[in-house]
């Protein structure tokens, strides 16, 4: 895949998120922040923190449960539409969330928890499945904490970006969320095959 290098700086990245409304950060076979890239990795991955911390993205495993950026402008339809018009805790008292799920966002609370150090401290079976999941359904994000290792910051979207802007869109119907988003994120969605569009484009609370 030949492609020219949009990406050299934060600013590139950013401006890259806002074209496309969903890139994801790797992938050497389709469209995807490393394949726009026109600086080496270890470059990529430090653009990759500052551009996340700035707020002007949003980032977690957000498409086919790998790490993703979506713009601001999309992000309010795509989590209304995974939501299905469920918050977390609306979701926790109709027994419709697994325990584990549960139990990281009580853990994470209305702050901030390092990943691995909660994983560490929850001592859950299946920590990674569980926090993956809860990304996918757009109840955590993922910023970064200034290290030699970026260490993975998980929050509420709502803690991060206030609630007003992440449930900007619940009043629309899924069908709605969907054309939204469809619209707003043509370029990136064009990176996709059809059965992932589908499944990107649908509810995640089952």
């Amino acid at each position: 895949m030949t492609r020219l290098p949009e990406i050299q700086s934060i600013a590139d990245l950013i401006s890259a998120v806002d074209k496309y409304g969903i890139l994801q950060f790797w992938s050497e076979e389709r469209l995807s922040a490393w394949t726009l890239s026109g600086v080496n990795f270890n470059s990529l991955w430090k653009i990759r923190e500052e551009a996340v911390n700035s707020l002007e993205v949003v980032y977690g495993k957000y498409a086919d449960k790998k790490a993703t950026f979506v713009s601001r402008d999309v992000f309010p339809y795509l989590a209304a539409l995974r939501r299905d018009g469920y918050d977390f805790d609306s979701l926790a008292d109709e027994g419709l969330a697994p325990n584990r799920e549960t139990l990281i966002m009580t853990a994470v609370g209305d702050g901030t928890a390092p990943s691995y150090a909660l994983g560490k401290s929850l001592g859950i079976k299946g920590f990674d499945a569980a926090s993956t999941s809860l990304q996918n359904k757009t109840y955590l994000c993922v910023t970064f904490k200034k290290s030699m290792m970026g260490t993975a910051l998980l929050s509420k979207p709502e803690t991060v970006f206030g609630a007003d802007y992440v449930r900007s869109a619940y009043s629309l119907s899924a069908e709605e969320c969907a054309e939204q988003i469809k619209r707003r994120a043509a370029k990136g969605l064009s990176a996709f095959s059809d059965a992932q569009i589908k499944k990107l484009l649908s509810p995640a609370i089952k």
